[in-house]
This record gives C-alpha cells, sequence and structure tokens, in this order.
C-alpha cells in the first residue's frame, strides 16, 4: 500500500466507516502523501527552508519515469504542470480548477481501497432523506499492521523507516496520531509526533494548505 492508501484507512473508521475528520483536513493530507511518496521514489523535490522566503517550498520535477502506480503517475502528471509553484497552493482545497492537484482524488482512493477488498462502501439514508455512503473495513488486519509500526515508533521509541515518519507527519498535521495510536500516555505520543514531523516539508506545505483554506472559508 501506499502512504496515502495507509493514511485514508486510519482516517475512517473501522467498524462505522465515518471520516474521522473533514474533508478540508484529509483531502489535502492525502495529496502530501502521494508527494511524500514521490519524493522517497525520487521523482519530485520541495525546495527547503533554506532556500529563501520566495523559494522555499516550491515543487521540483527530478524524473517524469512512471511509477507503474496511477495515482502516484496522475500525481506526477499533475505536479510537473505545476514545476516551480508553492507546494501548499497545489494541494490547497481553495485553489481552483487544473491548480489544485488533489481534484477529485478522494473519491478515487476510496474506490482503490474497495477494489482491493480493504474497505466496502455501505449506503443508507440520514433521517430517511439525505442518502450517504460510509466506507467501513472489510480487512481490519490491513490497518493493524499500520498501527503496529506506528506503536513502535510513537509508543515504544523505535526507529521508525522513512515512509513511517511521512506518515506520522501527515497524522500529525491533521490530528490524527491520538486517535489512531493506543496509549494512556497521550502527551509523550504527540510530542514525539511532532519531534519525527518536524522539518517534513511536505507535512508543512499540507498544514499551510489547511489554514489558508480554513481562513478563506471563515
Amino acid at each position: 500500500m501506499l502512504i496515502a492508501d495507509e493514511l485514508l484507512l486510519l482516517a475512517l473508521d473501522d467498524e462505522t466507516g465515518k471520516r474521522r475528520i473533514g474533508k478540508d483536513r484529509l483531502v489535502p493530507a492525502l495529496g502530501g502523501a502521494l508527494v511524500a511518496e514521490l519524493l522517497l521514489l525520487e521523482r519530485v523535490g520541495v525546495t527547503p527552508r533554506g532556500s529563501g522566503w520566495n523559494k522555499r517550498g516550491r515543487i521540483t520535477i527530478t524524473s517524469l519515469k512512471p511509477t507503474d502506480d496511477p495515482e502516484l503517475d496522475l500525481m506526477l502528471k499533475r505536479l510537473a504542470e505545476r514545476e516551480g509553484k508553492k507546494l501548499k497552493d497545489s494541494l490547497s482545497e481553495v485553489s481552483i480548477g487544473t491548480a489544485r492537484v488533489t481534484r477529485d482524488l478522494l473519491p478515487r482512493m476510496l474506490d482503490r481501497l474497495v477494489r482491493v477488498g480493504a474497505l466496502t462502501p455501505q449506503r443508507d439514508l440520514v433521517l430517511g432523506l439525505l442518502p450517504r455512503t460510509t466506507w467501513p473495513s472489510s480487512d481490519p488486519a490491513r490497518q493493524d499492521d499500520v498501527r503496529q509500526r506506528l506503536q513502535s515508533a510513537l509508543v515504544h521509541g523505535l526507529t521508525p523507516s522513512e515512509r513511517t515518519v511521512a506518515l506520522i507527519a501527515l497524522l500529525h498535521v491533521v490530528g490524527l496520531v491520538n486517535k489512531v495510536v493506543h496509549t494512556e500516555d497521550r502527551v509523550t505520543v504527540k510530542r514525539r509526533a511532532k519531534e519525527l514531523a518536524e522539518g517534513d516539508v511536505v507535512a508543512a506545505a499540507v498544514k499551510q494548505a489547511i489554514e489558508e483554506a480554513a481562513a478563506a472559508s471563515g
């Protein structure tokens, strides 16, 4: 699974299939997870903070070689169209049209997890009137594997892989860490997650995109 797959599974309640956070936070985070994956695959880069305030956080393309994953390849294509632009602007839900690299991402990622048997869509009516779809887990072992990695890093202090660090950083930004990691010492877990997230340029861009979208809607 991609980092984005793992993030989405954790963002849904296993039993009810309801989102633990709103789309305004989830969608930019999913986009950020795809960018993080492309960073690890050395397809893209993001200019670091030391580049100066006007140059940092901008998208650079390292290679357009296909990854053989349709979501990653689509994200790579859309990022290439935005090369040199601020990553936070591309991830923001207030971006319009082709500017937003995450357009239509959430329904595609949900369908993707249904196809592999990780989720089962359930449709009902709210108050007997409004249609609603939820996405309960059909294979909780997938989430359990991810949670075990998170527990190892955040509770037991083991050194996580780069992919797990990226996932933790995104979970921290959208406020999901203490909802998916079970421990009595929530303060320590949150502090550990913050430490691992510090310096993560993608997580920082996601945070900025969420904050700007919130300011625009307010």
